[in-house]
């Protein structure tokens, strides 16, 4: 194996990546000891209500991940670089489907990847999980819930989703439930695996990420049948089945089992340049739909004050820990803007990050972790009356356009941010890190990028924006064989391979309002 920090060859490898937006296929090339990403297919990710439930439409992405998979196999030939070497897959978390068993060849063996989905994949934003987490914890107390699996309880954990799922009852002896980037391996492959760090998510895997909590199973009514053998990061999953590489001309190629929780691979690419035992602690921010803010520790501790904080221990790669708190992040820009767009108004995020930039700061803020903003609709509407005046004499809030409300959502985040990163320090006793690291396409959001520095009095280090693409690839390439297996090697070249920014303070922050 190389010890250099990249390639001896050049390596073409594409990366499905699946956000709540839209999903994309990228190409990875490794060559010269950079990562470089060629977008071989992009495509809208959309709810759809079906069957009385807000779903994905599966189907949907399925066919433009195929569309996707041709399309990055014939820009790697283009390029000389011949097939495919591998696929792996990443998704938002917490959303699966019931996969029913299996359906048998002639000679009486089963036909892999050939099961009958049941339903439809719900979204975590459908209300069919209204109240089940209060009383889910009547059987189960929420501390013992936390010591268990580490995993706040919100409620659209995959848990709930499973005690208010009516289809379980309906489900044949053999099927299983897959988590989104688990049905897209099995769609390509044929193989039933659960990829631990996206597990790790649903509330059902214990907090030392090795089996699934059989005590919440059996509260839940969940058979232990329903859920498949665990897949550790850089794990093969399998080859391509050969009908469907013959269908999309891609041959037999690797699926790799990534950080699949998209949020694993983002962070594994986060640029750190000390990342050593011993060193600071990794401060980061997953910035795109969700913020997702908080550090990146060896071990898991649940304690009582974090459960309180509504801090969750998510699974890493390399047996690492996100240490982290979900904060409704670019969500409630890109919600607005559609309100407005949908009441004739012409409204652009570009033009309005700079109306906002320009304008003056604002006079009201929000609490982005109400779980208030979480369903989709009159997002604007929402933000101007949950929205609370600075001024304790009441004055005018200022959100009478929508820079201004785009400006309190801004701010209303940054504050946050400074909130959770300090408690988040406070409550695994470590020092407050001299810099964060905000990657994924909300570090492209220089307004934001500045009023995080202001607010935390820390160097801001902003990008990578394709963080999750990037981490994807390159746990590929280190499970290929073609680069030094550490997390430094990895983030070394990320650091090669991007352009980053640095924002520093232009103003002395607050103190925080947790400390």
């Amino acid at each position: 194996m190389s010890r250099e920090h990249a390639a001896d060859r050049p390596c073409a490898v594409a990366a499905i990546d699946l956000g709540a937006t839209s999903g994309r296929v990228m190409l990875g090339v490794l060559a010269g000891g950079r990562i470089e990403l060629v977008q071989a297919h992009r495509f809208e990710n959309r709810l759809r209500h079906r069957d009385g439930h807000l779903s994905w439409d599966i189907d949907a992405l399925w066919a433009e991940i195929r569309h996707g998979l041709s399309e990055a196999h014939d820009l790697a030939l283009v390029r000389g670089l011949g097939r495919l070497s591998s696929i792996g897959v990443d998704s938002w978390a917490v959303d699966y489907a019931l996969i029913g068993p299996d359906a048998l060849d002639p000679d009486g063996t089963p036909a892999p990847g050939s099961g009958t989905r049941l339903g439809e994949v719900i979204a975590y934003r459908d209300d069919r999980t209204d109240g089940v987490a209060e009383a889910f914890a009547e059987r189960v107390s929420r501390e013992r819930q936390y010591e268990l699996t580490g995993i706040a309880q919100q409620p659209f954990n995959t848990l709930y989703q499973l005690v208010a799922d009516d289809r379980l009852t309906a489900a044949q002896a053999g099927s299983t439930l897959l988590m989104v980037p688990d049905l897209i391996g099995y769609l390509l492959t044929g193989q039933r695996r659960a990829e631990v760090t996206n597990a790790s998510s649903t509330g059902m895997l214990t907090v030392e990420g090795h089996d699934w909590a059989e005590e919440l199973l059996a509260a839940a009514g969940v058979d232990r049948s329903l859920l498949t053998p665990l897949i550790e990061p850089g794990e093969r999953v399998g080859a391509v089945r050969p009908e469907l590489a013959a269908e999309l001309g891609i041959g037999e190629v690797p699926v790799i089992a990534v950080g699949s929780h998209d949020t694993a691979s983002a962070v594994l690419a986060v640029p750190a340049e000390d990342s050593s035992p011993g060193g600071e602690t990794l401060a980061y921010i997953s910035s795109g739909t969700w913020s997702l803010i908080g550090l990146e520790l060896p071990a898991a501790v649940p304690s009582p004050k974090a459960l309180t904080a509504g801090f969750t221990y998510e699974g890493g790669v390399d047996g690492t820990v996100r240490f982290l708190k979900n904060v409704a992040g670019m969500w409630l820009v890109s919600e607005s803007i559609r309100q407005w767009q949908e009441d004739g108004l012409e409204v652009d995020l570009e033009q309005l990050l700079a109306d906002a930039a320009a304008g003056p700061a604002a006079r009201a803020r929000i609490d982005p972790t109400d779980p208030a903003f979480l369903p989709p609709g009159q997002m604007a509407d929402r933000v101007i009356a949950a929205a609370q005046p600075l001024d304790s004499a009441g004055g005018s809030p200022g959100l009478d356009s929508p820079a201004g409300v785009v400006r309190c959502i801004l701010e209303s985040l940054a504050a946050t941010y400074r909130e959770e990163l300090t408690t988040a320090c406070r409550l695994v006793d470590v020092p407050l890190p001299s810099r964060l690291h905000v990657v994924g396409g909300g570090s492209r959001n220089t307004l934001l990028n500045q009023l995080t520095a202001d607010a935390l009095g820390l160097e801001v280090v902003a990008g990578p924006m394709e963080a999750t693409a990037l981490g994807n690839v390159a746990l590929q390439a280190r499970s290929l064989g073609v680069m030094r297996a550490d997390h430094g090697s990895i983030r070394a070249l990320v650091r090669a391979s991007v352009e980053l920014e640095s924002v520093t303070p232009s103003s002395t922050p607050a103190p925080p309002a947790s400390a």
